[in-house]
């Protein structure tokens, strides 16, 4: 999904809410009156135009060794993309060598060039990406300050030695800059897995995307996803829109592909260029022939639903509890469902559906236990193979995978039911540590979790491997995408907003703030959003599919709707544990 349609999507899930700010109305939503000072409504933030021209001024004579650099940071922020000019600020050597789509640094603000023949630029508020565009955090104190060497050639200043990066303003960034999603595989080859990028907008954007698909799903990577796309074929490649077609025609050393592979190669394009509004079909073709039949010349990118991340026909209902039976809401508010959940009662205390519903797993009141049972088949519940100390509520994967996060004396311990068969896995950064709540994507590539502090709390992601026939293998070191900024202020739910990005609960003393993260803890570019609600919420109701609605839970036992697709559900104060599938 775009940022242009992920706002679009933010605006309509929050624009109740925010409606009933402007009219200070009954509904209950205020500015806090306690607690730290933050933005509210970032949902539509003004843009540079897109199509605004910036002609960087190439090296003036006699210019000093601090007017050189300066040109050349300025230089790299030309519109459209280029560095053209920013290489006439180069030695003749670095000219040629120069690598800026090695990664991007963005700054808030930047010193006055120092020196002579070594010049130094200290930025403030600076940040990474990588050359895939993938987001990096805050560029670690000892980077921040750039290092340029400078020469003389033909009586002039030249730069001989400065750093392989696009260096460019955050407000330049942000107005040039989408983030969209690379679909890549799990290592099965089932499902796809988006990975957040940024690119640019405007005419490059189909290109960038496809580039960064053929560079492949970068470091650190293998046993989260795979592609089948060849890497390393991306040079000098173009992926011309005609007419709504995308033309992706691939090169090089690519050797004979079987139609399976060409099938989940064109998912892959089909995915990732469906996020370019303009485009509706792709054509594939290699060294300029069609490639393996396809059944087309060309493809429909709205296809291939069944590697959908969000889960090929998942449930779409809410879910709950209602005296220890399983409901699901419809035209007649909460009822009960047929088979063993429903017509008897059942002393659990949260419970998740998987993802076409046909199976529930519950947590006992004790915290203990995990029965599992047909969700509206007959059957019988039958008590799964767990026992635990404090077991938060599971998540199910696409692959029928049940997620748990057992909170002991000793901190978290994450495993794994895997049909009948429980695996430990270590997920460094969550696993021992105090985790509040956790979620997992439904393509079983990510695990979210709030760790507990001394202070405050940490929103962690950590990416799960797992091995070509399925089985998880374990989950790389969690970092925050939480801003630390927010202080003490504790974090009380998570819940999906898309597949690549959650929505915290921070309840302060008389309001409550909503916010979006993504997965990628990116601090710019990212089309978030923060809502204050005045009146006190418990927990969150989200799902990765945009179309399903936002509701929060209110102490008077009401799902409060913030996504201005449905109106608010009072549940009579007798259903709880509500949820979505997951």
């Amino acid at each position: 999904m775009s940022e242009r349609q992920r706002a679009t999507i933010v605006v309509r899930r929050l624009l109740p809410l925010l409606a009933c700010v402007l009219l200070v109305s009954a509904c209950g939503v205020s500015l806090p009156e306690s607690g730290p000072v933050h933005e509210t409504g970032k949902v539509a933030s003004a843009r540079l135009d897109e199509g605004f021209e910036l002609d960087p001024r190439p090296p003036a004579p006699g210019a000093s060794p601090s007017e050189i650099v300066t040109g050349f940071l300025d230089a790299m922020q030309a519109t459209p993309l280029q560095t053209t000019t920013a290489r006439k600020y180069l030695s003749k050597e670095l000219a040629t060598s120069w690598n800026p789509q090695q990664e991007t640094i963005t700054y808030g603000d930047k010193s006055t060039p120092r020196g002579t023949d070594h010049v130094t630029v200290d930025l403030s508020e600076a940040n990474r990406i990588d050359g895939q565009g993938a987001w990096e955090g805050p560029l670690p104190a000892a980077q921040r300050r750039l290092r340029f060497s400078l020469v003389r050639e033909g009586g002039e200043w030249r730069i001989a030695q400065a750093p392989d990066a696009l260096v460019v303003p955050e407000s330049w960034f942000e107005s040039r800059f989408t983030q969209e999603a690379l679909y890549f595989f799990d290592p099965t080859g089932r499902i796809l897995v988006p990975t957040p990028v940024f690119v640019p907008r405007g005419d490059q954007l189909a290109t960038a995307l496809v580039r960064g698909l053929l560079r492949g799903p970068g470091p650190g990577r293998a046993g989260v996803v795979r592609t089948l796309l060849p890497t390393g074929v991306s040079e000098g490649l173009s992926v011309p829109v005609s007419d709504g077609v995308a033309e992706v025609d691939l090169s090089g050393d690519i050797g004979q592909q079987s139609a399976h592979a060409v099938q989940l190669m064109t998912a892959q394009l089909a995915w990732t260029l469906r996020q370019e509004s303009s485009i509706q079909r792709v054509r594939l073709t290699i060294d300029g022939r069609p490639a393996e039949d396809t059944g087309a010349e060309d493809v429909p990118v709205n296809g291939f639903a069944q590697f959908d991340p969000t889960g090929y026909a998942a449930d779409d209902d809410l879910w709950g509890l209602r005296d220890g039976r399983l409901v699901t809401y419809g035209d007649d508010g909460f009822t009960a469902v047929p088979g063993p959940w429903g017509s008897s009662a059942h002393d659990v205390r949260s419970i998740a559906l998987s993802l076409q519903a046909d199976t529930a797993a519950a947590v006992t009141s004790d915290g203990r236990s995990v029965l599992v049972g047909p969700a509206q088949e007959s059957g019988t519940v039958q008590p799964a193979p767990v026992r635990g100390h404090d077991l938060l509520r599971p998540q199910w994967d696409y692959a029928d995978r049940l997620w748990l996060v057992d909170r002991t004396s000793a901190g978290a311990v994450v495993s794994v039911l895997d049909h009948g068969h429980l695996t430990r896995v270590d997920v460094p950064g969550v696993t021992g540590r105090d985790v509040r709540t956790f979620l997992v994507s439904r393509d079983g590539s990510r695990l979210v979790a709030v760790i507990h502090g001394t202070v405050g709390d940490t929103v962690v992601v950590s990416r799960l491997r797992s091995d070509a026939h399925g089985t998880v293998t374990g989950g790389t070191q969690a970092r925050a995408i939480s801003d630390p900024a927010e202080g003490a202020i504790r974090i009380q739910d998570l819940a999906w907003h898309s597949a690549t990005s959650v929505v915290a609960l921070q309840q302060l003393p008389e309001t409550a703030l909503i916010r979006i993260l993504s997965v990628d803890g990116a601090a710019s570019g990212f089309a978030s959003a923060s809502l204050t609600v005045g009146t006190p919420l418990r927990s969150l109701v989200g799902s990765p599919v945009s179309e399903d609605g936002l509701y929060a839970t209110t102490a008077d036992d009401r799902l409060l709707d913030l996504s201005g697709q449905a109106a608010d559900i009072a549940t009579g104060g007798t259903v709880r544990a509500i949820t979505y599938v997951g």
